[in-house]
């Protein structure tokens, strides 16, 4: 089960890299906004807002200044850059996809980084790293993909010194029973996300504290981030998604998973009208 999600995250990952670039840029994850503010009006655009999420898991956290971080799903290297060049940090990039550890490498030898930031391809749930390795484990919007949360949080853990911090913000579902209309929207958002399944907000509060986490903060950034897939944000304004010869062309050069990117475009943006998709931010401390 998980070396079949982990070869789909793989393979969707590989396939849309270069997509999820020219469309988003160097952070491939939610942006950030306050309330009332979104693409739509006067708030500010993706990239900056995209940034501001990094800075607000940053605050939230409480991760030190220079210290040495594991960022667990680092994608094309957004935010281990940023971390490095705005917080000093030494920082160890891990993903499934083979692709984004290249682009990644690449992208901080241009940043003149290669010195404070490295990139491999491995499982964050089985780690290769000593215990007691990191100051911070940092894992932005990769939880998602993972089966097994909770060998997740285990594994920081012990990678973490004690006294480290974890920093995680993730995907959810609201709290109780859903319904069936939510459920079916949801199991759309799994099969074109390669994700398989989210757990609700309310877990992970209970699975830090099981895991052994002290000083466990959790809160719903849902209201921040729903903006993310207004059309502005997403970068598709323009794109005639009932266009079949656009999508043929798009399937034909970038493979059908990009299809499945587009197509989860007005899925997410309704998940999260609908009150069924939170936005969870965690923090933690090892004891």
């Amino acid at each position: 089960m998980a070396e079949d999600v982990n070869k789909a995250v793989e393979q969707y990952y590989d396939s849309t890299i270069d997509l999820y670039e020219g469309l988003w840029g160097e952070h491939v994850h939610h942006g950030y906004w306050d309330l009332g503010s979104s693409p739509a009006d006067d708030g500010p655009d993706r990239h900056a807002a995209s940034d501001r999420t990094v800075r607000e898991l940053l605050a939230f956290a409480g991760i030190p200044a220079g210290a040495h971080l594991l960022d667990a799903g680092c994608g094309i290297g957004g935010p281990a850059l940023h971390l490095a060049r705005e917080h000093g940090c030494r920082v160890e990039g891990i993903t499934l996809s083979s692709q984004q550890v290249v682009r990644a490498t690449e992208r901080a030898h241009a940043a003149g980084l290669a010195d404070r930031v490295g990139f491999r391809q491995l499982d964050a749930v089985r780690t290769d790293y000593p215990d007691a390795t990191f100051d911070a484990v940092w894992a932005l919007e990769s939880l998602e993909h993972m089966p097994d949360r909770t060998a997740f949080l285990a594994e920081a853990l012990r990678v973490l010194k004690p006294g480290g911090v974890l920093a995680v913000s993730t995907w959810c579902v609201r709290d109780g029973e859903l319904d069936e209309a939510a459920d079916a929207l949801l199991a759309e958002i799994y099969e074109r996300q390669a994700i398989p399944s989210l757990p609700p907000i309310g877990a992970y509060d209970r699975w830090c504290r099981e895991a052994g986490f002290a000083q466990v903060r959790v809160a719903d950034w849902a209201p921040y981030v729903a903006g993310t897939w207004d059309t502005d944000f997403a970068g598709v304004e323009r794109l005639d998604l009932h266009d079949h010869s656009f999508l043929r062309e798009l399937a034909r050069r970038k493979g059908v998973a990009a299809l499945r990117f587009f197509y989860a475009i007005p899925l997410m943006k309704q998940a999260y009208a609908d009150g069924v998709m939170r936005y969870a931010a965690v923090a933690a401390v090892k004891p």
